[in-house]
């Protein structure tokens, strides 16, 4: 069985799964966050969600459960006739705990959200409303053409980048984007900051673009495989002199977990594991990568 040493630097709260999954395949997995999250001052907040009580807004998009807390912590009020629209199982598990009902739910990413409301737009201007019930009141409100652009409120990180913006803005929305919490950098152990560069980890596992930046920062050792969760992640790696050596099919844990374990050992199709509720490879898959060589360099050393 492995023990192959995968660093796993999401902040606190995530990365639970993923991390079983990792070890039960037999990995060594060490927990380091290089970020944590500080909720946006309820003042700062306010003005906006006092907008959303009143009905000022179509539709609220929630990216990821960061949010969810942010905004349940100082009075979430979705009021009846705007449509709560969450991107991953996750963010729509956290907004059913937080007691609110979700009318869509996207895959894990914002281009996964734009690309749901696209087809919504599309399915609706093609079809009768009247003779499709099920295309839902989400739908509905953002195909009516005779009708102004739909509003919405898009709360999210301070450091998200504006794709999921643009992209709805693209799809004829009105887009208010409020910050619902800050990543800041996170104390490291010193054992993180001297095995990372070093060449003490065989994996290192990047969830965001923050995370990516800081760890180039630190220094990845040439060794170390690095595996990104999507493509702006991968771009935010690349982009700070990183080589990437996986990129996760989906950005959901058993992706990534996939996605470690064809970077550490591309020989086998399907994890080593005692769980049958562990991911499975599929005969001939290959991961998403970017061409590297076993000499490229990693990150630069600070």
């Amino acid at each position: 069985m492995s023990r192959d040493r995968v660093l796993l630097p999401r902040p606190e709260g995530r990365g639970d799964d993923l991390t079983d999954l990792l070890e039960i395949a037999g990995y060594d997995v060490v927990r380091a966050p290089f970020v944590r999250i500080e909720p946006a001052p309820a003042a700062d907040l306010a003005p906006a969600l006092d907008r959303l009580a009143r009905g000022e807004y179509d539709l609220l998009v929630i990216t990821s459960p960061a949010t969810v807390r942010s905004l349940v912590a100082v009075g979430l009020q979705v009021p009846e006739g705007t449509e709560v629209v969450a991107v991953g199982g996750a963010t729509a598990r956290a907004l059913h705990e937080a007691g609110l009902e979700v009318d869509l739910v996207a895959e894990g990413s914002g281009a996964a959200l734009v690309e749901a409301v696209r087809r919504c737009r599309e399915a609706v201007g093609s079809s009768d409303q009247d003779t499709n019930p099920e295309l839902g009141s989400v739908s509905r409100s953002v195909s009516d053409s005779t009708a102004p652009a739909p509003r919405v409120l898009l709360p999210a990180s301070s450091a998200a980048a504006p794709t999921v913006r643009e992209g709805l803005e693209g799809a004829g929305m009105r887009v208010e984007q409020v910050d619902a919490y800050h990543p800041e950098h996170a104390p490291l152990p010193a054992e993180v900051e001297r095995d990372l560069p070093g060449g003490g980890f065989d994996a290192i596992v990047l969830t965001s673009s923050m995370i990516a930046r800081r760890a180039a920062q630190i220094g990845v050792h040439p060794r170390t495989a690095v595996i990104v969760i999507g493509r702006p992640t991968e771009k935010a790696a690349l982009s700070a002199g990183l080589r990437v050596d996986a990129r996760a099919e989906h950005p959901d844990a058993p992706s990534l977990a996939r996605a470690v374990h064809l970077a550490l050992a591309p020989e086998t199709t399907a994890l080593p594991t005692t769980s049958t509720t562990s991911p499975t490879i599929p005969a001939g898959h290959t991961s998403s990568t970017s061409p590297t060589s076993s000499t490229s360099p990693a990150a630069p050393k600070e």
